[in-house]
């Protein structure tokens, strides 16, 4: 699937369609950085070359993509509104300040879902302990004089 049709899906999803906020540039790049990390969590092969994705995402992977590319461009907007300003004149006040807080809160929300969708699919992955630890796993302390070999 080429990105350019995953970046008309994205943008429908973040609701730009006219490109008022996100550029396709923009959202190529959001797509792409988001391919490999789906694929580890989906335990998955994925790669991009051509700006194609291959295989081709269906379904509850291609699901899972684009919500991982809104997160994504919602950390784009949040360093995009980083600096954003307050401003009053007379009668007249623009105050952008809590832009940040807002793709925060999200990104927070994005992310909350596609953890439980991907534990949907994959109940091991989709938790807060993911990370393997060997079952068999014993410290070694080395003092100056022992032999490691009649350590281990």
């Amino acid at each position: 699937m080429a990105t350019s049709d995953i970046v008309g899906l994205l943008r429908a999803d973040l609701a730009d369609p006219s490109a008022e906020r996100f550029t396709d540039e923009i959202l190529k790049r959001c797509v792409l950085k988001s391919v490999f990390p789906v694929a580890r969590d989906l335990g998955a092969q994925m790669s991009v070359s051509c700006g194609e994705i291959t295989p081709e995402p269906q379904g509850e992977t291609l699901e899972i993509l684009l919500l991982q590319a809104r997160i994504e461009a919602c950390r784009y907007m949040r360093a995009a509104t980083a600096n954003a300003f307050s401003f009053s004149s007379g009668d007249k006040k623009v105050d952008k300040t809590s832009q940040p807080e807002h793709w925060a809160k999200l990104e927070a929300d994005l992310t909350a879902t596609y953890r439980q969708r991907l534990h949907e699919i994959r109940p091991e992955a989709g938790q807060d302990n993911y990370i393997f630890t060997p079952r068999e796993l014993r410290p070694v302390i080395c003092e100056q004089g022992i032999d490691l070999e009649t350590v281990i």
